[in-house]
């Protein structure tokens, strides 16, 4: 009767057969000795009890909170991204960042190549991804990325319209995430290209000139880019190499605007660098409710070295002031001079220069007049002397002679 009792029953998948077999035995056992079949029973459930316990707690354990499974990575490119498109003679020129990892943070492996979609006028709606019309197609490797798409007759002519472009990367099974946002571009006629391109260099910069357009309002931008550098001084290293110079810089600036000037002056080029320079003819419109830049094809290249070849100019305003120095009988007659101040960057100095009646010119003192003042303290009495002023680069030019003063040194 008491084995009858066991709750635990030998179909329940969490006792083994060698369990069930130990049950049956104990049935067998109690029908002779109940006491004692009734003791043994209750052990054996109990332990029974603890295993079954157990396993259930462990299989919670090993299946807690699985999730839905995850589908299989299709290794997709993410998006590019900062697509820019301009409009350079018969040619729109794409630049785009191709990412490193996939659309699941994986880092891309095997090769990506960029298609380049081209939609005549804007998606509708606005922003909507339009199907890709693919125009071209390159390899590309994740950083910074470029194309560029030749436009056909038929959009190089007729009035200035709109041209939406973006880039879609696949991987190597020509997959796809899809395209990028979209960048615009201008189709019609671009500005003819600047002819002719001259420089030389000048003591006010590098005079630039070039044949204008007649009849244009287009504006010329000149692009400027360093080549080489005056060589700074530096420690000498290890290997005994001269320091190095920085890595070449580019700008930009325009000339023009209601019309073709035909030549500008780069203002700010140095003595002592060697400039590259190139143009192009921009013009602006609107069309399909964007503002669109058209340029030309580069111009030809023009190279220009400054060099510290040019004087400073004369200084001007001198004036002269006798007067005395010392006391009472130690009295002695000055002559003092002044100008005014040459504000030239590479000034090093000045030179003052005398001479009495129709006599020869002589350079007063050795040095370099610093300041733009002399006082004169090597004159006679009654003595006529007329002066003159140079000023000095630091490469040693020397400027033309300013306007000649004559003065008298006064008596005591």
């Amino acid at each position: 009767m008491y084995a009858l009792a066991i709750i635990l029953d030998c179909r329940s998948t969490l006792v083994t057969s060698a369990e069930c077999y130990s049950l049956s035995w104990m049935q067998d056992f109690a029908k002779g000795r109940p006491e004692t079949a009734r003791q043994v029973t209750l052990i054996v459930w109990r332990a029974t009890c603890s295993v079954a316990t157990g396993a259930i707690l462990a299989l919670s354990i090993g299946c807690a909170s699985p999730g839905p499974p995850l589908p299989p990575s299709l290794k997709l490119p993410a998006l590019a991204t900062g697509l820019t498109a301009q409009r350079v003679g018969d040619q729109v020129v794409l630049h785009w960042t191709t990412p490193s990892r996939t659309t699941d943070k994986l880092l891309i492996k095997g090769s990506v190549s960029a298609e380049i979609c081209r939609q005549v006028g804007v998606s509708t709606p606005p922003g909507k991804a339009a199907r890709c019309s693919v125009v071209g197609r390159v390899d590309v490797t994740p950083g910074a990325s470029e194309a560029e798409d030749t436009l056909p007759e038929a959009l190089r002519s007729g009035p200035v319209s709109v041209l939406e472009y973006r880039v879609q990367l696949l991987n190597s099974m020509g997959r796809t995430a899809g395209p990028s946002a979209a960048v615009f571009a201008a189709a019609g006629p671009a500005p003819e290209m600047v002819e002719a391109l001259q420089g030389r260099d000048a003591k006010a910069g590098v005079v630039l000139a070039w044949q204008p357009a007649a009849g244009t309002a287009e504006a010329v931008e000149l692009e400027r880019t360093t080549l080489t550098a005056p060589a700074k001084a530096a420690a000498p290293s290890n290997n005994g190499l001269p320091g190095e110079t920085k890595e070449p810089t580019e700008a930009r600036f325009k000339a023009g605007g209601t019309q073709d000037p035909g030549g500008t002056v780069d203002r700010t080029a140095q003595i002592g660098y060697t400039y590259r320079y190139t143009a192009q003819r921009v013009e602006t419109a609107k069309a399909g409710g964007q503002t669109l830049e058209l340029r030309s094809t580069p111009s030809s290249v023009v190279t220009v070295a400054v060099k510290d070849e040019f004087p400073p100019e004369p200084p001007a305003g001198l004036v002269t002031v006798p007067g005395f120095a010392g006391e009472g009988e130690k009295q002695a007659p000055t002559i003092d001079l002044s100008w005014e101040p040459d504000m030239e960057p590479r000034l090093a100095g000045y030179r003052v220069y005398r001479r009495e009646a129709d006599g020869a010119w002589a350079r007063l003192g050795d040095g370099l007049v610093r300041v733009a003042a002399y006082r004169d303290l090597n004159v006679v009495a009654g003595t006529r002397y007329t002066y003159r002023v140079t000023a000095v680069s630091d490469a040693g030019l020397e400027s033309g002679p300013s306007l000649e003063v004559t003065e008298t040194a006064a008596a005591p």
